[in-house]
């Protein structure tokens, strides 16, 4: 995959914030997983930030254990 020209995509980067408690973080995908998130999400009647954010709690979560 390229990266997108002009943007470091090496570095991770935060958006700034949103709120007090929000930020935003961009996220590159193979297309191919892209669409199975999204075939996934229309499944479980989930938007894609929700099933993302249930896994990274649950990793967290986890790895607290």
């Amino acid at each position: 995959m390229a990266p997108f020209i002009g943007r470091d995509v090496s570095a991770p980067q935060l958006s700034p914030r949103i709120g007090d408690d929000v930020v935003e973080i961009g996220l590159l995908l193979p297309a191919n997983r892209a669409e199975a998130l999204l075939a996934l999400s229309r499944r479980r009647h989930q938007t894609v930030g929700q099933i993302l954010r249930g896994l990274i709690d649950q990793a967290i979560t986890t790895c607290d254990a």
